[in-house]
């Protein structure tokens, strides 16, 4: 999904899937309710339909989505329920995926999905998140890898055993490359990372505060502040050679 993508939501009502990614997508995309099959002016090349059959009659045609599949991504909300012949042919297509959500799940905000599609737009906003911090800091070319591995995973990425499962590297590796930059310990880059991401999105995309937090990976800006701290105390070296973060 790039920036300007959008999701269109097709389910029974506005109470059950909608209601929820409208709650924890808020500020990420723009969504769209349908209670019908979208038409295909309304649905852009870039854009995701995601279908809760759930919510949906047994009767509701699924025969209307395929011409939108030469144009958009197609995702079905699955339940306990057998999903109907003609939505199996639908989802054997490589555009389209599959998130089961069970009836506690659905109850509890749909989490599933949710997790799916955040995760999802992450890593694409990621891409694009990563080329920002190599542009303004060219010394972390060297390591464009963990860079990108870092932006496109904020939430994954916490602690230096997640960057070296990622990676398929031992820690001890991580450290060594790490230490030609400065870095004294793997957990001052994944900050110090995290930190020029953040500041990049603020200062180029002009996102919320909020938004911008949850891009990167910010769940506790105190804590965040506080790692930075120790990262310039212990890892000074590798600071010097930043534009950002020199407050």
């Amino acid at each position: 999904m790039s920036k300007a993508a959008a999701i269109h939501v097709v389910a029974g009502d506005r109470t059950g899937l909608f209601h929820a990614l409208s709650l924890d997508l808020a500020g990420f995309v723009q969504l769209r309710y349908w209670d019908r099959v979208p038409t295909a002016k309304g649905v852009e090349a870039t854009d995701l339909v995601v279908v809760d059959l759930t919510s949906l009659p047994a009767e509701f045609a699924a025969d209307g989505f395929a011409p939108l599949l030469e144009r958009a991504t197609l995702w079905l909300v699955t339940g306990e329920a057998p999903v109907h012949p003609a939505w199996v042919e639908l989802a054997a297509r490589t555009s389209s995926r599959v998130v089961g959500c069970g009836a506690a799940d659905r109850a509890a905000g749909y989490t599933p999905v949710t997790e799916a599609l955040l995760e999802d737009f992450s890593r694409q906003t990621g891409r694009r998140l990563a080329r920002l911090v190599l542009e303004h800091e060219p010394v972390f070319r060297p390591v464009e890898p963990l860079v990108e591995l870092i932006c496109q995973h904020p939430w994954r990425v916490r602690r230096p055993k997640d960057l070296a499962v990622l990676t398929g590297q031992r820690i001890d590796g991580l450290k060594r490359t790490l230490a030609h930059l400065g870095f004294h310990r793997v957990e001052h880059f994944i900050v110090c990372v995290r930190m020029v991401a953040f500041e990049q999105l603020m200062a180029r995309q002009r996102l919320p505060l909020v938004v911008a937090r949850r891009l990167v990976g910010i769940g506790d800006p105190t804590n965040a502040r506080r790692q930075l701290k120790r990262a310039r105390k212990r890892s000074g070296e590798a600071f010097l050679k930043l534009k950002s973060l020199v407050a």
